[in-house]
Formats: structure tokens, sequence, C-alpha cells
């Protein structure tokens, strides 16, 4: 014996498993919660049993699809007959189409666009900064104009995103002339401020991608009358009027593509199901003479 079992008291092995027991805490007794116990009872219920008689099974299925079949016949008839929802659908639906033919022909006709002619004053291009925070500098007359980009800055202080444009300095008002009647003049200013900024956006890029600077812009480059309605055109050629009834038409035609669609699918469903009424007759036939067999009696 070790000097260190002198000074130890004697285990045996009952005082072992009496400090076991002491350690280790009692697992507790949980019942399973009453909603859990109804769900688990519902569940068990709800299968098959094991000792289900198998003719109730066949019967009990030949029931369901006895019903379903019933469904197939009353809707393919229902679909045979002259006064029928489908045709009621396909005709509402052909009502709507006429009425988007109809817009669709008002649409289509050209319009008059605003116009009031702008004098030819000369544009004068500035300095151009095509760097990090792209500015653009240019006067028509003795009006100077500046548009600078707001600079859209990464951690490392590298610009993430190009931003549009932002006018800073100018005047659109003093390019709107005296003459201009009243009812015209708030579209012109509108027009002509939407203008400088596409040809502010079209300096910044040609000096980005290295193209040569128009020679001589002017103003009137800015309002010139379109060739199809007659309204003002921006510094790319775009007609805003002629864009309003473009975009109009081709949301009328996309609605029109919709509605012959859905015209076409309600045919298409009618036709399935009266076509399909002779067969499912037959098998109503077939499952009535099984479940005949099984002593299934019907009035």
């Amino acid at each position: 014996m070790t000097w260190r079992n002198l000074f130890r008291k004697p285990i045996n092995e009952q005082d072992t498993e009496a400090m076991s027991a002491e350690v280790k805490p009692a697992a507790p007794n949980r019942g399973v919660p009453a909603h859990l116990a109804q769900a688990i009872e519902k569940r068990s219920a709800g299968g098959p049993s094991p000792n289900q008689d198998p003719e109730q099974r066949k019967l009990a299925g030949l029931r369901r699809r006895r019903v379903a079949i019933l469904f197939d016949i009353e809707q393919g008839e229902l679909a045979a007959s002259p006064d029928n929802p489908w045709t009621q659908r396909i005709a509402l639906l052909g009502e709507a189409m006429t009425n988007v033919g109809d817009d669709l022909v008002e649409a289509s006709k050209v319009e008059p666009g605003p116009n009031h002619p702008v004098p030819a004053t000369p544009i004068a291009i500035g300095a151009i900064d095509s760097g990090d925070a792209a500015s653009v500098a240019f006067s028509i007359g003795a009006n100077p104009f500046l548009y600078s980009e707001d600079p859209d800055w990464a951690e490392r202080g590298h610009q993430i995103a190009r931003s549009e444009l932002v006018r800073r300095s100018g005047e659109v008002d003093a390019l709107v002339p005296d003459d201009t009647r009243e009812e015209l003049r708030e579209p012109l200013r509108a027009h002509l401020g939407d203008s400088l900024f596409v040809m502010a956006s079209d300096l910044r890029d040609r000096m980005l991608d290295g193209e040569p600077l128009p020679p001589s812009p002017s103003l009137a480059d800015h309002a010139a009358p379109c060739p199809v309605c007659g309204g003002w055109t921006d510094w790319r050629g775009t007609c805003q009027n002629c864009a309003r009834r473009n975009a109009r038409i081709m949301e009328l035609k996309r609605e029109e593509g919709r509605l012959l669609d859905e015209r076409s699918r309600e045919g298409e469903e009618r036709r399935r199901l009266i076509e399909g009424l002779p067969l499912a007759r037959k098998r109503l036939r077939d499952v009535e003479a099984d479940l005949a067999r099984l002593g299934e009696t019907f009035r």
C-alpha cells in the first residue's frame, strides 16, 4: 500500500452506487402536452387501419372516382349547352378587344405636337472635366450653365458609380422667347431644361470616349420641329410627343395580345370539356358496374 492510500477511507461498491445516484439528477417525468396528444391521436386515427376489409377500401375508392367523373360530366354538359360560362366570357373578352382596337386606332392618330420657334443663339462650350466627378460648362448667349456630378466614393476613395449630371447654374427661363404663348411657356421651359441635360451628358460622354465635340451648336438644336408631328425635338432628335404616342400604342397592343390569349384559352377549355364528355360517360358506366358488383345501388 502506498502512502497516498493511508489517508483514504475505504469505498465499497454500495457507496459508489449511492454516490452516483446522488450526483446524477433524476430525469424529469414529463407527459405529452394535451394539444400534441390530440394531434398524434388524430393522425393515428386518420390512417388506414391494417385490419380494414380490402373490399371496403376498393368500394371507397370507386365511390371517390364516381364523384370525380360526375363532376367532369357536369362540366362537359354545361360547356355543351348553348348558354354556358365559357361562351359568356369569350363574348366579354371579344367586347374588350373591340374597345382596345378602337383605342388603338385613336392612339395611332398623329396629333400635332407643341411648337414655338427659338432663336439660333450660339452655344459656347467651355471647360469639360471628365475626372471622378465630371463637370460640363457652356454658355448660351450671356447665360452660363454648369452641370456636374455628385461623386459617389468607395471606402478607398475610388468612384464606384458615375452619377447623373446636375445643373448647378444657368437660368432656363431666360431661354424662352418673349413672344411664346402663355400656354406654351412652361412646356417649352421644361423641354429646354431636359434637352440641355441631354446635351451636357452627351458632351461628357464624348470627352470620356475621346470623340470630337459638336462644331457649332445653337439653341435651335434643342427645339427643332419633329418631322412626324411637328413638336419639339431634343438635342438627340427625340420627340417626346411621338414617344408618348408610341408608348401608348405598345401598351394597347400588349393588352390586345393578352385578351386574345385569354379568349383562346377559354375556347380551348370548352372544346376539351365537350370532347371529353363521351369518354367520361363511358368511365362512369364502368365504375358504376364495378360498384354494382360490390352491392352498390344507384337511383
